[in-house]
């Protein structure tokens, strides 16, 4: 009994301790090579273009990228990293041309980061040793038939297989088969050598009806997605808002904070690597009881807002008109 009770409080503590990390994925959009830096902790030891960091501790950690190419300034910020997930951030350049990271992703603790899954093996096939080599092609022809053609070579030992080679051919339904064995190596005195086996199987299909045509069904590159917010055709501050779902965490963070001076910094941790829209940066002011704490967060969240054409409605969240004047002449000075 008291092994069990062991047993079980050793994978409790474990999966708490599991859930208390985080994991962040960084890359850059250009394929420039980087190390990453959490906390002072070195995570690549060479420079790479995208760097997996597992077992992230705090929900601020301080992340610097360390360019291989010493012309490029490192980027240095704080990150507010939810216990549990995994993030995605992006080196990208922004429209003043300095490199800054973006938020692209999130995700449960562990989904990205794994390894590409292994390919598998046709079903039809019977694996005959690691030197073969299989190639199906299906050709269409006029009418109403497919010829589907399998062609396999393997390489062996003539002296111990032999050497076989079958023909099969069809012509205007009379169909032809020879097949020749050679065997070598007879006597005493045996060298060796590799000589290559060809067989060719070739199967027609006739399908009822009109002439079907052939699909390719090989994968297709993805195009990068881009946002498009629905109705807005106006100029883009940032490149990929939060979602509905990523924001309600944020807000529901900032709220937790008693202080004042807590959730400001809280809010531009969040933002120095987030994307908003004109309505999030309302809902940020909401959270705030002064007018010069809505007015700071405002102006800071200004250069972080993807429909900034919108951003006239920002000017609701104000109790004063002194503060729409205020932040007005900050934009103006931009």
């Amino acid at each position: 009994m008291a092994r069990s009770f062991a047993l079980s409080l050793s994978t409790l503590l474990a999966f708490a301790s599991f859930a208390q990390t985080s994991d962040l994925i960084v890359f850059t959009d250009d394929g420039t090579k980087f190390t990453l830096v959490i906390d002072g902790d070195v995570k690549n030891n060479e420079p790479a273009s995208r760097v997996v960091a597992t077992g992230i501790k705090t929900e601020t950690p301080v992340m610097m990228v360390k360019f291989a190419d010493a012309g490029i300034a490192p980027i240095k910020q704080n990150g507010y990293l939810e216990m549990g997930k995994e993030y995605t951030m992006m080196v990208t350049t922004n429209k003043k041309g300095a490199r800054v990271l973006r938020m692209t992703g999130q995700a449960e603790l562990g989904t990205t980061a794994k390894a590409e899954p292994e390919k598998i093996k046709p079903t039809d096939f019977e694996d005959d040793g690691a030197n073969s080599t299989m190639v199906v092609q299906e050709v269409g022809m006029p009418g109403d038939e497919v010829i589907t053609t399998t062609t396999v070579v393997e390489e062996g030992d003539p002296s111990v297989d032999g050497e076989n080679v079958n023909i099969d051919m069809g012509v205007n339904g009379i169909n032809f088969n020879m097949s020749v064995k050679v065997d070598e190596g007879m006597g005493e005195s045996k060298s060796t050598s590799t000589s290559t086996r060809t067989t060719t199987t070739t199967t027609t299909t006739t399908r009822t009806g009109t002439a079907q045509p052939i699909i390719d069904t090989k994968p297709k590159p993805v195009e990068p997605a881009v946002y498009n917010m629905p109705g807005y055709t106006g100029r883009v501050g940032c490149a990929w808002p939060m979602t509905d779902g990523e924001f309600a965490d944020v807000k529901k963070s900032i709220e937790a904070k008693s202080f004042e001076d807590s959730k400001m910094t809280l809010a531009k941790q969040v933002g120095s690597s987030r994307c908003f829209t004109v309505d999030q940066v309302k809902g940020l002011m909401g959270l705030f009881s002064f007018e010069d704490s809505k007015l700071d967060i405002a102006k800071y969240a200004y250069e972080r807002t993807y429909d900034i054409d919108n951003y006239y409605k920002v000017n609701d969240a104000f109790t004063f008109e002194t503060s729409i004047d205020d932040l007005n002449g900050y934009i103006q000075a931009r």
